[in-house]
């Protein structure tokens, strides 16, 4: 009797675990990314134009952070722009901003936040954001944003590290 009373125990305590596994199941991906690195550039019908890259001045409250149910934070705490004539050259200081978004695993350590694309005003103009793994700590967000001419997308790639 009691070689079965201890199977169904461990039985037991395993369909425990097993079922508490809940959420987007990528737990390497769970917790809070520090961001190092931003580009952001045009795409002009092909031709990138005004590429540029920040390495700095990235500060604590510029990271992500993902939960085991399939939310994240994007927060930030300045404003890059493209180094278009007539743009600051020094990313300025904002109150920090934090976007929540929900995301899911599409496969081969990538991500999508906002399964669908979202209207970011009344005129329509829409984005998509993606998370991919490059490395078990190192991932980056790349995020599209096309406009209302045809052929021309602003892109920006965020780099994080845990």
């Amino acid at each position: 009797m009691k070689p079965k009373f201890i199977l169904i125990t461990i039985s037991v305590l395993l369909l425990g675990v097993i079922s508490c596994k809940k959420g987007n199941g990528n737990y390497a991906l769970n917790g809070k990314w520090q961001q190092t690195k931003l580009r952001t550039y045009v795409l002009d019908n092909g031709k990138i134009t005004y590429d540029t890259t920040y390495l700095q001045p990235f500060t604590n409250l510029d990271y992500i952070q993902f939960t085991l149910s399939g939310t994240c934070s994007v927060s930030t705490d300045h404003y890059y722009y493209d180094n278009e004539p007539g743009e600051p050259k020094t990313p300025p200081l904002i109150t920090q901003s934090i976007q929540p978004f929900n995301y899911i695993a599409i496969g081969g350590g990538k991500f999508v936040l906002n399964t669908t694309t979202r209207n970011l005003n009344p005129g329509g103009f829409e984005s998509t954001d993606t998370v991919t793994e490059i490395s078990t700590n190192s991932i980056i967000l790349h995020n599209v944003f096309y406009s209302h001419e045809g052929g021309i997308y602003g892109i920006i790639d965020s780099y994080y590290e845990k």
